[in-house]
């Protein structure tokens, strides 16, 4: 779950066709008529066999071709004026072939994240429910990732990287074009991989919150781009000409999987319309320089143009120590209110979704590996109010009914906690004022070992 802002930022076409939907409903009427620019860009799709290529030496650097093109040029040009950034040095576009283009940006994916951590994240999300237990991540992911490729900025090298030897472009190309050339410009004036937007300390909701930012600017200057200086009957063709492209591959992931995908750019282009109706694009600049820090404000953006309602910190003790040998502590990170939204929505429906998330304050939860299968988990929210807790606390024993239905029976409860079993694996969750602490436990003396490191959840049990 936890993830940085990724060094290279890309737009594959399996996002695209989406993007094109946004764009033609959010651009009203034609915008002037000029010129179509003609590019060179891919939408081939590719197999995840193709992965294998990584066992190549390819020298990346050297084997594209550094290209100068007046058409890429003026989309440079407009792109400044649209999103009101200055072009501080040119963006270096440069044709690659398309198996080198594969082969960088999938390493570039497989580089953000060690398989040891894509493991841990796929255990906790699978302990969640998050996913199914035959779930597969690291091969979800690529195979998403991968599908369809249509060009990126790579914000180490500040190249733009095309496909070579491709067909005439078409308008489509021209807006996903103006979509990275906007990548490059917010990296030359904020610096897309140094604070206060890649930070260490970041959470993965933290990391959702500032890379919605990024991608919602991008979506909303490709959407004044198109009005502006693209004919959007034309465009409307081009979607249908190529609705038949396939997003097999995000369509059959999990929902998990496709909500958080797709987040960046459609919560994300929302909220940056917002800042912009407050302040125009000097809004936008500002949040670039004091990004939100919560997919919270994503969701709600006048909880960040206000100042409210700011993310509050959850410190959680390490409990391995207490639990003895063979226990060790591999995942750590904060379920936000987009993760506690989907969660709710794939067990309890929209509604109590809405109702339950709305109260997110703040969160750590942690995942612990202990002898053989056995794991840990404990989730630690704080809400709005105590009645936010109280919701929660009845509502995650109607999500648990839901995912186990018949094979879940109660333990122990009162009006404070309530203990369950299903599976052969405990499930507790308590409340204290406006906080709450979930923990799932293989056995008693495991869940009892947590509870007594968390004194405030642990009434007469």
């Amino acid at each position: 779950m936890k993830k940085s802002l990724v060094a290279v930022l890309l737009v594959v076409s399996l996002l695209a066709l989406a993007e094109v939907a946004l764009v033609l409903h959010f651009a009203l009427g034609t915008g002037r008529i000029y010129k179509p620019v003609e590019l060179t860009l891919s939408f081939k799709p590719f197999t995840t066999g193709e992965l294998l290529q990584f066992d190549l030496e390819v020298d990346t650097e050297t084997c594209g071709r550094k290209i100068n093109s007046k058409e890429l040029e003026t989309v440079e040009r407009r792109v400044s004026k649209v999103r009101e950034l200055s072009i501080e040095k040119p963006a270096l576009f440069r044709e690659c072939p398309e198996s080198v283009v594969r082969y960088e940006l999938l390493g570039s994916i497989v580089e953000e994240s060690s398989e040891e951590e894509t493991e841990a994240d796929e255990k906790l999300l699978k302990a969640l429910g998050l996913i199914p237990p035959d779930e597969n991540l690291e091969e979800t992911l690529t195979d998403v990732y991968s599908e369809q490729i249509a060009g990126f900025y790579d914000t180490e090298t500040k190249n733009i990287t095309i496909v070579k030897d491709k067909s005439a472009g078409s308008i489509m190309d021209e807006i996903t074009m103006a979509h990275e050339i906007t990548h490059a410009l917010q990296d030359q004036h904020f610096n897309l991989v140094e604070p206060p937007l890649e930070n260490d300390d970041y959470n993965g909701d933290n990391n959702l919150a500032v890379l919605s930012l990024v991608e919602g600017d991008a979506m909303t200057t490709m959407v004044k781009y198109a009005k502006e200086y693209v004919d959007l009957n034309k465009l409307l063709q081009e979607e249908l000409a190529g609705a038949d492209i396939a997003s097999e591959e995000l369509d059959n992931a999990p929902v998990y999987i496709q909500r958080s995908l797709m987040f960046p750019y459609e919560e994300g282009m929302a909220f940056v319309s917002a800042l912009e109706e407050s302040g125009g694009e000097p809004a936008v600049d500002n949040a670039f320089r004091n990004p939100p820090l919560s997919s919270e404000q994503i969701m709600h953006p006048h909880k960040y143009i206000q100042g409210i309602d700011q993310p509050r910190d959850v410190p959680v003790l390490d409990v391995a120590g207490s639990l003895g040998e063979g226990w060790e502590m591999t995942n750590e990170d904060c379920m936000g209110e987009l993760d506690v939204d989907v969660w709710f929505e794939q067990y309890c429906g929209l509604l109590a979704s809405v109702d339950v998330a709305g109260g997110w304050g703040g969160n750590t939860i942690q995942y612990y590996q202990g002898p053989g299968d056995d794991y840990i988990v404990v989730n630690s929210f704080v809400w709005d109010t105590p009645d936010d807790a109280r919701q929660f606390l009845d509502g995650y024993a109607e999500l648990l009914e839901s995912r186990f239905e018949d094979g879940l029976k109660e333990v122990n409860s009162n009006s404070a906690y309530y203990l369950l079993e299903a599976d052969g694996e405990l499930f507790y969750c308590a409340m204290a004022g406006d906080a709450t602490l979930c923990v799932q436990a293989p056995d008693r003396e495991t869940l009892d070992t947590v509870l007594d490191s968390n004194p405030a959840y642990t009434p007469a049990r």
